[in-house]
């Protein structure tokens, strides 16, 4: 009975296995996160396996892991799921002197955000997510409480006394997604926002090419994709004065002259720092990013292994669709200055805008690359039922200096900014990241307490790509530990069962006013993008995960 029972529940796993890799929402997690949801006993070792590969996601963390795999044919499924808290405190910089002393400390908060004499709304108010957006292929980005489900698949083969083994996975190295709703005061950062990679088809084999060193290959075709909708708001000086000027200037009517110059208000009653100006709508994509991963396992004695992974860079050219719709009073200023003969003049020789439209549409196009990694690993095994694991890791992030799309025609927006001394011209929208290279250690521990049962755990202790200076709630990246801990049942005929846990907690993360130019900078020429300019920021961050994965052969 029991080889009719593996049959039917082979039978039974290959189809539910496939109906989740062709229609699952695909991984995706409240924060973009690398390596996350792509093996459960990666998770509960916190990423220490290099020397030591899981059997599912061993095409990710080590490819030449795949001379470990029984022979015959071996079949892994898994499905990993995230929820994400994070919350963030505005605050008004009590030393913050105000936008050309008319909006900032000391005044009341008001209603209207275009009165003048007022304190930051923001002020004292907290934003938090709302869930995560998981983007589905054919279908598009999906709101859900939690992020996930993220499965990940893996099939293996080698034939009896072959030292080749040959693979094929499916599984997402590259995940993010958050939304807001409309009223939280974060949505002028991000109200939407997922970045995810999805290896879609992933080749590897391996070659055990003596008794104790082991080589691999894997290559993967991924699809990238990428969103993004926000509020817009401009807390600056420049900006603020345009509205002084339209409201001191509200009652200056000169016959003829005005109308032939500068009409009445100035500005079409200027924009204040703390309306909504804009919003923006983003959907890129690309179909075909590819990549591949070498790895080495070394294992001389059955008490030490050693392990090494690189994987390569990824490179996405996205194309899609924006729309920038903009505020009644955005078309006001813009209808301004083409208001007189003077003021037409001005904006053709400027290259402003002078004929306002409630939106703009159309295609953009980004090119982004995800870093290549390297990792290095050791288990040692001190007695026979207890294994030590460490990991060292490097990540060259520094490859990411910007965010960079390129629309197809002139922006209103951006044609205003080069005003205050954006420097990219009207076609492309730039924000700099200047990121930074990470290298860092992890470690775990696998105990097993019995023949059939194992234990793990794991730390790590991730740092942040993200320089100070240019820290962003769209990229809302500080220092996490990382925490995980998990076991592994054997089932009758070699069927496994592997579950886990993590934790990743960072609390207490403050960006004082005008220390980041990506966020609360009060210098003018920052035009791009400091929505919080004025304001102290404060972030909790917790993540929960959890993991489960089956193997069997058949």
């Amino acid at each position: 009975m029991w080889p009719l029972f593996q049959m039917k529940s082979t039978l039974f796993v290959l189809v539910i296995g496939t109906v989740l890799i062709l229609a699952r929402p695909f991984p995706s997690h409240a924060v973009l996160m690398e390596q996350m949801a792509v093996s459960t006993k990666a998770i509960s070792l916190a990423n220490t396996v290099t020397a030591y590969p899981p059997r599912a996601g061993v095409l990710h963390y080590n490819p030449a892991g795949l001379s470990h795999l029984p022979e015959g044919k071996v079949f892994a499924n898994g499905n990993s799921m995230g929820y994400v808290i994070m919350l963030a405190r505005f605050q008004e910089d009590p030393t913050f002197k105000g936008f050309m002393d008319t909006w900032g400390p000391g005044y009341p908060k008001r209603n209207n955000p275009h009165d003048l004499y007022q304190s930051d709304p923001l002020s004292g108010t907290e934003s938090k997510l709302g869930g995560a957006v998981n983007y589905i292929p054919f279908y598009g980005p999906l709101k859900l409480p939690i992020a996930g489900p993220a499965p990940s698949m893996g099939l293996s083969y080698r034939a009896p006394g072959s030292k080749w083994t040959y693979a094929f996975g499916q599984y997402a190295p590259f995940g993010g997604g958050m939304y807001r709703k409309d009223d939280d005061p974060g949505r002028f950062a991000t109200k939407e926002l997922y970045l995810q990679h999805l290896i879609y088809t992933g080749f590897g084999t391996s070659c055990q090419v003596s008794d104790s060193v082991s080589l691999g290959l894997s290559v993967g075709f991924g699809q990238t994709a990428l969103g993004a909708n926000m509020d817009q708001r401009t807390p600056n000086d420049m900006i603020a004065l345009t509205r002084v000027l339209g409201e001191t200037t509200k009652d200056l009517e000169i016959p003829v002259w005005s109308e032939l110059t500068l009409p009445p208000p100035w500005f079409g009653g200027g924009i204040s720092p703390y309306e909504k100006v804009a919003d923006l709508d983003l959907a890129l994509r690309d179909d075909f990013s590819p990549n591949f991963n070498l790895g080495l396992l070394w294992e001389p004695r059955n008490w030490f292994s050693f392990g090494v992974c690189y994987q390569s860079p990824i490179r996405a050219d996205l194309v899609g669709r924006y729309k920038m719709n903009y505020s009644k009073q955005f078309q006001k200023q813009v209808d301004w200055l083409g208001s007189s003969p003077l003021l037409l003049i001005s904006s053709g020789m400027f290259d402003l805008p002078y004929e306002p439209v409630p939106f703009q549409t159309g295609r953009v196009k980004s090119t982004m690359e995800f870093p290549q990694m390297a990792h290095f690993g050791v288990m040692l095994r001190p007695i026979k039922r207890l294994k030590l694991l460490c990991d060292l890791h490097w990540a060259d992030w520094s490859v990411w200096k910007d965010d960079r799309f390129v629309v197809d025609q002139d922006l209103q927006a951006l044609k205003l900014m080069k005003m205050l001394g954006y420097p990219y011209g009207n076609r492309t929208l730039v924000m700099q990241r200047n990121m930074k290279d990470t290298l860092h250690m992890s470690f775990g521990l696998e105990f097993h307490a019995t023949d059939l049962l194992s234990l793990r755990f794991g730390y790590e202790h991730r740092p942040t790509s993200v320089p100070d200076n240019l820290f962003s709630m769209m990229v809302p990246f500080s220092d996490l530990d990382n925490y995980g801990a998990g076991l592994e049942v054997t089932l009758p005929e070699g069927h496994k069962l592997e579950l886990a846990v993590a934790y990743m907690v960072k609390k207490g993360y403050r960006v004082p006013n005008n220390t980041s130019k990506n966020l609360n900078s009060t210098v003018w020429t920052d035009i791009v993008y400091n929505p919080y300019a004025g304001l102290d920021y404060e972030q909790d961050f917790e993540a929960y995960f959890f993991s489960f994965t089956t193997t069997q052969p058949f």
